[in-house]
């Protein structure tokens, strides 16, 4: 049974990664052509947000408030000391590990002094008097004027908008929906100000790691696949014939994809030691396709990535701009078409990556992936934390994943990848593990999410 009633629905966004993934990729169409949908963004020229949603969103009115800087920093302070008082499991211990790389000694003594028990206690009690003070009152006011019966928020645990938009629809009892937007939200634990009506999760993985890590009830997470793979479902935009030809590749070459990073290790010596092994002839008729990481811009050599004059890697065609724009003027974000990313995993025969969601995306194309933790690397005391986080770490220790711990074991292990790809059955295997972390439905995200909100609000 659906609700046959119009809805009133905000949606609150407060990224370009949310804009790409739940707007550029239309899985709000419906929504909004069946139910008066509001979206709400930041201001324009905010930090967080440059893409246009405009073109996408004719059906549906747009709004624009400030973030409530004193209370997001209020929450991003008990955030942290939340993170230092975590127990003393492997999770707990690699989590402040993560958090020490980022946060100066003092703030960090500081933080832990308030993780204490006795001390905490008076420190929420304080944060508690604090957000009571300083409101959003923009949210508020938005939200009381337009008397909405739904309220959603596809973002990060520790968004602009999220936990003040907890506290406003407990207030209003109000309904609120997130969405899990990343694979690693729900491992920097609960949403401080609250618990929402219901979160979306990926997958069995990241529903599991609701409950607990972010402490959530079961009946209050939900596997629900993810909107930015939602089209992998469709046909690829181009054929092979054309990628190949756009990205200066011969159709009688296997063609190995190295997906970047986007923490900061050397991948210029990466791509070099892959380009010699094909050079010498040990990994036959072979080309490096390299794509670079919208968030790592090559590690730390992306000029040198660009401008080396290589014979056996091509930089992919779509993502060649952002190269070129490194070399200009330094590193800077961009978010690529996921219609790209579709394409590119599609036509290549295997995948090397460090840790990065790509690696699901390739399993969900059947490819076989190698998971690549060079530990040697300028930046490795990253890697020895963060790949060690569990997300990472369960989906390394898939059986048809392969691990290469250096770059010794990147080069002799490359040989297992072919022996994947010669396995016509392992295409099968591999999209069977991706289950695990994006759960895969014969129905469209976007019907889904309708079907689910007017279920939803009956209940």
């Amino acid at each position: 049974m659906v609700s046959k009633q119009k809805l009133k629905i905000a949606i609150f966004i407060d990224h370009d990664i949310m804009i790409r993934h739940f707007i550029h990729s239309n899985v709000f169409s419906k929504l909004s052509k069946k139910h008066y949908v509001d979206f709400v963004f930041p201001p324009q020229g905010h930090k967080r947000v440059s893409l246009d949603p405009t073109p996408f969103l004719k059906n549906s009115r747009i709004f624009r408030i400030p973030e409530n800087a004193i209370g997001r920093s209020i929450w991003l302070r008990r955030k942290h000391v939340e993170i230092m008082r975590g127990g003393f499991n492997k999770y707990a211990r690699d989590s402040r590990r993560l958090y020490r790389l980022v946060t100066p000694r003092k703030v960090e003594i500081f933080h832990a002094i308030l993780a204490l028990p006795f001390i905490f206690e008076i420190y929420k009690f304080w944060t508690n008097y604090m957000i009571f003070k300083n409101p959003n009152l923009f949210l508020r006011k938005l939200i009381k004027k337009n008397n909405y019966d739904l309220l959603i928020n596809p973002g990060i645990p520790n968004g602009i908008f999220t936990n003040d938009l907890l506290i406003e629809s407990k207030k209003e009892k109000i309904p609120f929906i997130f969405i899990m937007n990343s694979w690693d939200n729900p491992l920097f634990g609960k949403i401080a100000g609250g618990i929402p009506d219901l979160f979306l999760a990926w997958g069995p993985q990241t529903n599991q790691f609701a409950k607990k890590y972010m402490c959530l009830p079961s009946d209050k997470v939900l596997d629900f696949g993810a909107a930015q793979f939602d089209i992998y479902r469709n046909k690829q935009k181009i054929s092979k014939e054309k990628f190949f030809e756009n990205n200066g590749l011969d159709l009688n070459k296997r063609v190995i994809l190295y997906a970047g990073g986007s923490l900061g290790t050397n991948e210029y010596e990466h791509l070099k030691l892959l380009e010699k092994e094909i050079e010498n002839g040990n990994f036959g008729n072979s080309k490096i396709l390299y794509r670079p990481h919208p968030w790592g811009g090559g590690g730390n050599q992306g000029d040198r990535i660009f401008e080396e004059k290589w014979q056996h890697v091509q930089i992919e065609e779509t993502m060649k701009k952002y190269m070129e724009g490194i070399k200009k003027k330094g590193y800077h974000l961009t978010y690529p078409d996921c219609t790209d990313t579709h394409v590119v995993l599609s036509y290549c025969d295997c995948i090397i990556s460090p840790l990065s969601t790509i690696l699901i995306e390739a399993a969900m194309h059947g490819k076989p992936v190698m998971c690549f933790i060079p530990m040697e690397d300028i930046d490795a005391k990253h890697f020895q934390t963060v790949h060690s986080l569990p997300h990472f770490r369960e989906f390394q220790n898939e059986n048809q994943v392969i691990l290469a711990r250096s770059r010794i074991e990147l080069i002799s292990k490359v040989k297992l990848l072919f022996d994947q790809i010669n396995d016509k059955n392992f295409p099968k295997k591999m999209k069977k593990i991706s289950e695990k972390y994006v759960t895969n439905f014969e129905s469209s995200y976007a019907d889904r999410l309708l079907k689910l909100v007017e279920e939803f609000k009956l209940n």
